[in-house]
């Protein structure tokens, strides 16, 4: 099959790319200390909570925080704009960052953050606290990123240091609030994490007129940014309807922030004390629940299985398609049926939705033919799953079974379907070096190339063994036994690996 395409190319591009699926993203909370609601569809201004410590007393500021992001090729401009306030107190900041972006031989990404413009107004009990431009903020970040095939992770640090203007310029008084940071996250279709540690230290000197007074304390805040796609059934109440029910599958944002500090007591002219006070508390934001209704599928030769729940979820997510009163769950999956399904589970990471790309075409006239060519010989360009079986052989999920032979119409084993689960989430690496051995009483049956595979979804619970102690690694896997191990993925992707970020950052 070959696909004719003519172009003329003149063009200045202004792309926006749109998704279905709104991320908490890296950098959705900004890089001051606070939390957002996070990234909902259509929209880039979102509510904001910070606390901030300036006054010598923690003070949480809440309102809305404006994210712009524009990008060239491997520059990406950010925008950040704060309109907060606390009763009378206010806090106005409009932050401006520079992203340049290096891409390695091995795929991952190096990120280096820059700030380029500052301006901050806060007003704390008729105090002025300003940063009037860069000159007074100084920052930094990095950022590694390493993509693979259904999730992005990153890891980086930061460090930044504020010397804010107490009052007139001409009265010399400053507070300086210095902070280093790490964070770690990632993002993936069925949810994603983030989640920051930030050590601050304060300091600061106001003239008493009968001298200065200096002061100082510390800070810690932890904070975890996530979102996940949540999946619930519900069942029809009425008897006279023609389906049972279905399930609804809902989208949600929670930002959780806890901060502890130490600073010291100031007396009733606002001159510090010997006496340290510590201060926490938490401060929690969650987007109200964006649900869509799944189709209601009829699967009659399912009812009473025990895997009807995840086949019920198969179809209504069209990993599994095709005529559902058809299925029969005790029927073997070919692999091609399983790339097509892991097509769908395993899915690529959404574009950021608030990014705006611009692209600069040269100006020609092309007229040619694009051969589409099947990366195997033995699935045809013409075949059901071609296109599913071209995608996940290109994304690295799965491969062919010797030289240029996918074999689409063998069945699925279960040591295959267990190495395309781990080359999905990138846990390859996890495995000990240099082979793995599992706990499984038939390990030695387990094919070399997918042990280390079985050692981690072992680890992560994947897979568990039978009544015997058994993996069973070469076992035909029947329709049904595939839905319930899609299924245990896309619970892992929502909740499991989302777990191991918030727990180890946030008591909540």
């Amino acid at each position: 099959m070959k696909k004719k395409v003519t172009a003329l190319l003149l063009i200045i591009v202004l792309t926006f790319l749109m998704c279905s699926h709104a991320f908490a993203r890296e950098g959705v909370c900004g890089y001051e200390g606070g939390i957002s609601s996070g990234e909902v569809p259509d929209n880039t201004t979102f509510d904001y909570k910070e606390v901030s410590f300036i006054s010598g007393k923690p003070v949480v500021f809440e309102g809305t925080l404006l994210i712009k992001k524009s990008q060239r090729q491997d520059k990406l401009t950010t925008t950040y704009t704060y309109n907060l306030r606390n009763g009378e107190n206010t806090l106005t900041r409009v932050l401006t960052f520079t992203t340049e972006s290096e891409k390695w031989e091995n795929g991952q990404i190096t990120e280096s953050v820059s700030l380029t413009s500052a301006r901050e107004i806060v007003n704390i009990n008729g105090v002025t606290y300003s940063i009037p431009n860069r000159n007074s903020y100084q920052f930094t970040r990095s950022n590694l990123i390493d993509s693979r095939p259904a999730v992005n992770y990153h890891a980086g640090s930061m460090w930044s240091r504020k010397v804010y203007q107490v009052g007139a310029a001409n009265d010399g008084n400053t507070v300086t609030v210095e902070c280093t940071g790490t964070f770690y996250g990632y993002d993936q279709y069925w949810g994603n994490a983030e989640s920051l540690l930030l050590d601050y230290v304060i300091s600061g000197e106001r003239n008493t007129g009968d001298g200065v007074d200096i002061w100082g304390g510390t800070a810690t805040i932890a904070i975890s940014s996530t979102s996940t796609e949540q999946l619930e059934y519900f069942e029809n109440k009425p008897d006279m309807i023609s389906f049972s029910g279905s399930y609804v599958q809902s989208r949600m944002n929670s930002n959780v922030l806890e901060y502890t500090c130490m600073l010291p007591e100031f007396d009733a002219k606002g001159v510090s004390t010997d006496r340290i006070v510590t201060y926490s508390d938490s401060l929690i934001i969650e987007t109200f629940p964006v649900q869509r209704r799944l189709p209601s599928v009829d699967i009659r030769n399912a009812r009473g299985h025990w895997a009807e729940n995840d086949i019920k979820v198969m179809f209504g997510l069209e990993v599994f398609r095709g005529d559902s009163s058809a299925f029969y769950p005790d029927n073997y999956m070919t692999r091609a049926e399983f790339a097509a399904a892991m097509a769908k589970v395993a899915r690529e990471v959404p574009q950021d939705p608030t990014l705006i790309t611009r692209t600069v075409s040269a100006s020609r006239r092309t007229t040619g033919k694009e051969v589409i060519i099947s990366p195997f010989d033995d699935v045809s360009i013409n075949n059901t799953f071609f296109s599913d079986i071209k995608s996940v052989f290109e994304r690295g999920i799965m491969f062919g079974k010797g030289y240029d032979r996918f074999a689409p119409n063998d069945y699925i084993t279960k040591a295959e379907a267990t190495v395309t689960f781990i080359r999905a989430l990138g846990f390859e690496s996890l495995a000990p070096a240099p082979a793995a051995v599992t706990s499984f009483r038939d390990n030695d049956l387990i094919p070399e190339h997918a042990r280390n595979a079985a050692y981690v979804a072992q680890k992560i619970g994947f897979i568990q063994s039978d009544s015997k102690g058994n993996m069973n690694p070469n076992k035909k896997l029947t329709k049904a036994e595939c839905a319930a191990m899609l299924s245990s993925l896309i619970k892992y992707m929502q909740e499991g690996i989302r777990k191991d970020y918030r727990d180890r950052f946030i008591n909540f």
